[in-house]
């Protein structure tokens, strides 16, 4: 079964507006409620609550150690497999730290859609040892609005 075509256009929106720094793109194709699930012990992993908090405490933390304008993320995506409101999808990125350092990624998402097209609920795997030792500074804790991951 391949992905629904409801579903694909969402994502090549999604993707395209990822790798393209497109915030605005990106948050509207998330419901006002989403939750992220972030695997690991990096200062953005764990679950975080609603479009708001993720984009005022989660993105900063992630973007705000990124070189401007070099960050390519969600490139190269392929969808794995899906059914009609779940997609597991690969994808990869690119960018510099503000160090100079390359921070290149590959990362799986497991994407949950509501009633409307929106997605609803993310669980999200990465190299987090990648993270820890390039991305983010000794010390950088997750915001106190970060709960355990949940599945």
């Amino acid at each position: 079964m391949g992905t629904p075509v409801n579903l694909d256009a969402v994502l090549g929106r999604l993707y395209t507006a990822l790798s393209s720094a497109d915030v605005e793109t990106w948050v509207s194709l998330h419901s006002d409620d989403v939750v992220f699930n972030v695997n690991g012990s990096t200062p953005v992993s764990g679950r975080t609550c609603g479009a708001n908090t993720i984009l005022t405490e989660l993105l900063p933390l992630l973007f705000s150690r990124l070189e401007p304008g070099m960050a390519q993320i969600g490139i190269n995506w392929k969808v794995m497999c899906a059914d009609d409101r779940r997609v597991t999808v690969i994808f990869q990125g690119r960018a510099r730290t503000l160090e100079g350092k390359d921070y290149n990624n590959r990362y799986i998402q497991i994407l949950e859609f509501d009633d409307k097209q929106k997605i609803c609920e993310v669980w999200e795997f990465f190299d987090t040892a990648l993270a820890e030792n390039v991305l983010f500074a000794p010390g950088q804790t997750a915001p106190d609005s970060t709960a355990a991951f949940e599945y």
